[in-house]
């Protein structure tokens, strides 16, 4: 008989604890996938008393689908994979088959693409996030980092071909990138429309596009100085559009500047990346709207209108002006009503 274990004995799953969907058999899981799409796999248990368990959640929004796995050590034989997946390991290490190559991945190993199509596989316990992107998407935000230009020929990522993943990269270590913009995605409880203006999804399809056509980036040079009425352009946008959803991709797309070139442009002149200046911006229009309130108002209308995330919002209110922002409203409230 199979001895029964914990989940808690599992390693951490990146996202979704309160909605995860549990196995503790592997043919159920496979079928629980199976149902998912048109993705056939066989799971069997690698553990020596025979035992399995697995935690699975998923986070989908229009161009981003995020899938966080925690289990036991496993076998299985995957078939019909409808797209393609970018495997982020947290925990663990894996042995992949794909079309006669094998790929070792996991902890301190590397990621590892896998196209769409059959694989078959051997891992220890382990946690991981699979990210599945939109390609057309993709194509265009990478298009768009890159200022415009197209990849040379030959050297763009295929989605056809498994492909390694070097993690960190430069001094990046992009596995905690992924797992913390997971785990943001995950306050807003698979929302899509909060996700969506937060622009989590945008920045998950960019660091996906930047880790599969790393040498690509890393071989375009910044623009030696970006002209003061295309930076004057960015923050007027910025500014016209304070309550609604700001990506970088869109401040490359209405300037023409590539992912390098904008970050350059905005530390020469602000001394700060441009998300950082578009929350400042966000910050003072807050303070401003506190500042003449009247009575009534309150914090989650005020803030809601700029912020997706009040909780991040007041930890940078308080940071940036040395108080609360409740009470700030408190105190303009009540000079308003003793003037």
């Amino acid at each position: 008989m199979v001895a029964m274990k914990s989940y808690e004995d599992l390693p951490r799953l990146a996202f979704g604890h309160t909605r995860a969907a549990k196995f503790r058999d592997a043919d159920s899981m496979s079928e629980a996938l199976a149902g998912m799409g048109s993705l056939e796999m066989k799971h069997r248990s690698a553990e020596a008393d025979g035992s399995f368990r697995a935690q699975t959640a998923v986070i989908k929004t229009r161009s981003v689908r995020l899938v966080a796995l925690a289990s036991s050590a496993f076998h299985v034989e995957a078939q019909g994979a409808p797209s393609g997946l970018l495997m982020v390991p947290l925990h663990g290490f894996t042995t992949t088959q794909h079309d006669g190559r094998t790929f070792e991945w996991g902890t301190d190993q590397g990621a590892l693409y896998l196209p769409p199509g059959g694989c078959s596989a051997r891992s220890t316990a382990r946690s991981v996030i699979g990210i599945d992107v939109d390609r057309a998407e993709f194509d265009r935000v990478t298009q768009v980092m890159l200022g415009g230009r197209p990849l040379a020929r030959g050297s763009a990522f295929s989605f056809s071909r498994p492909c390694p993943v070097k993690l960190p990269r430069t001094g990046v270590d992009f596995c905690r990138v992924i797992d913390s913009l997971a785990a943001t995605m995950d306050l807003f409880e698979g929302d899509e429309h909060l996700i969506a203006r937060a622009a989590l999804d945008d920045a998950i399809i960019r660091v996906v596009a930047l880790l599969l056509n790393f040498d690509a980036f890393s071989a375009s040079a910044p623009d030696a100085g970006a002209p003061r009425a295309v930076l004057r352009l960015a923050c007027e946008y910025i500014d016209a559009n304070l309550t609604s959803t700001i990506t970088l991709t869109e401040l490359e797309s209405i300037t023409g500047l590539s992912r390098r070139s904008l970050q350059y442009a905005f530390r020469a002149a602000f001394d700060c990346t441009p998300m950082q200046w578009v929350a400042q911006r966000r910050l003072e229009a807050v303070r401003n709207h506190i500042l003449a309130a009247r009575e009534g108002e309150n914090l989650t209308t005020i803030a809601g209108e700029y912020f997706a995330n009040l909780g991040e919002f007041a930890r940078m209110y308080k940071q940036r002006y040395g108080e609360l922002p409740s009470t700030a409203l408190k105190q303009a409230i009540a000079k308003r009503l003793r003037s």
